[in-house]
């Protein structure tokens, strides 16, 4: 087994998930946006007061990430499920920080005219590259999520904790493949874009936990492995 800062990578991940929570911002904001029309991610666009925290926690969560990732590479070895878990985790990293340098110009669930403007293809490429980030990160989710699984599968669950997280990792793949395949049909069959508010925010806090525990968990299994 190769020896890895654990103590370090647990504590970067675990920082990574809550500054992910952006919950914890719309909170401390006193919920700005309708929780039930809104993206998470219209708390960072250009027009809104908590655009410089929330893509401010994007980016500290997407450098921590990679900072973790590189951390524990020495782990991976010829073990395909933890490197697909260090890849997916690098997607997500990359796509979260990649979302804090595009923003969307305009929150539509709080503009008339955002919206308007958006229905009429007229939002600009600043929308186009906050959606390619976003489905960079969700999908970098997705993987992360399955991936765990098959880790945790392979060392025998590692007990009630490991299936706890296995079950929590299983949540965070299908609730973020439903919110793609949501938004991804409107976008596909040009409907107005209906922002699944509380799915999202399910979803969102759904990795945040994930993030935070996933690493003790595994550690059984990283242990246990020749």
């Amino acid at each position: 087994m190769v020896a890895v800062p654990y103590r370090l990578i647990r504590n970067l991940m675990l920082a990574a998930g809550v500054l992910y929570c952006s919950l914890l911002l719309e909170v401390a904001a006193g919920f700005p946006l309708d929780v039930h029309s809104s993206f998470l991610s219209e708390l960072g666009a250009r027009d809104q007061s908590t655009s410089l925290y929330a893509r401010g926690m994007d980016l500290a969560t997407g450098v921590l990430l990679l900072v973790a990732v590189l951390l524990a590479r020495p782990a991976a070895r010829s073990q395909w499920e933890l490197t697909g878990l260090l890849i997916s985790t690098t997607v997500f990293g990359l796509g979260t920080l990649f979302d804090s340098f595009s923003p969307m110009d305009c929150a539509p669930s709080a503009s008339a005219a955002c919206r308007a403007a958006e229905a009429n293809g007229q939002v600009g490429v600043a929308l186009v590259l906050h959606e390619v980030t976003s489905t960079l990160a969700g999908l970098g989710s997705i993987a992360m999520g399955v991936f765990a699984v098959l880790v945790l599968r392979k060392s025998g669950w590692g007990g009630p904790w490991g299936k706890a997280v296995a079950v929590l990792a299983g949540a965070v793949a299908v609730t973020q493949t439903w919110l793609g395949l949501q938004t991804g049909s409107d976008v596909l069959t040009g409907n107005e874009l209906d922002a699944p508010g509380i799915l999202q925010r399910v979803s969102v806090a759904l990795v945040c936990l994930m993030l935070g525990t996933v690493l003790p968990a595994l550690r059984h299994a990283l242990s246990r492995w020749p």
